[in-house]
Formats: structure tokens, sequence, C-alpha cells
């Protein structure tokens, strides 16, 4: 649970305050598509917004965050998958974002078994 917040936390405030350096590491095209960095946000809030959900409910409430989360990492994945297998996305990119959603996603399955 603490790997899941810390990480969800770390990585939403490194892509909101960082979003060029961190979406080039991803493999995104920085220079080619100028609203990335507004989109990097949006998915850097959201993974803040998810991990003090967790970190400050407990019983039912938190479940429903976790799986709000989980569901979140599910749709991820498959949008790099679909990113990839349409063409929008070179294969590294691919690799990396659909490995960086399932990263969460594993954690937050694991989560809710607990």
């Amino acid at each position: 649970m603490n790997s899941l917040i810390v990480s969800r936390i770390s990585f939403g405030i490194a892509v909101w305050l960082f979003p060029r350096p961190v979406g080039k590491l991803f493999g995104l095209d920085m220079r080619g598509n100028p609203q990335v960095p507004y989109l990097a946000r949006i998915l850097g809030t959201r993974d803040i917004t998810l991990a003090c959900g967790i970190l400050l409910t407990k019983g039912d409430a938190r479940r429903q965050w976790l799986l709000a989360g989980f569901a979140s990492d599910c749709a991820d994945v498959v949008a790099a998958v679909a990113g990839g297998a349409g063409g929008y996305l070179p294969k590294r990119t691919t690799a990396i974002l659909t490995a960086a959603a399932l990263a969460p996603m594993v954690r937050g399955a694991i989560a809710l078994r607990g």
C-alpha cells in the first residue's frame, strides 16, 4: 500500500513539475506536440489525487479509491497498447508506457486482495 501511495505521489509531482523531461523519458515527442505538457499535468494531478484518496481513507472508502486507481491503470495499459497498435506510438514508447501502467496496476491488485 505504501509503495503504491509513494509511487503515485512521486510520479504525479514529477510529471506536474517537469512534464517535458518526464515525457521525453517515456519516449513521447515533446517538440512535435506542444500540448503534451498540459496533458501530462492532468495525468500527474490524477495520480496525486488517487494517492491522497488512498492515504486519507480507510475501509470501504479506501477500497473505492483503490478500485478507481486500478481502473485508471487498466485504461492506461489499454491506451498504450492501442496507441502502439494504431501506429501512434513507437514500439519502444509503447513498451515503456505499458510497463509504467502495469506496475501500479499490479500493486493496486495486490492491495485490493490484502
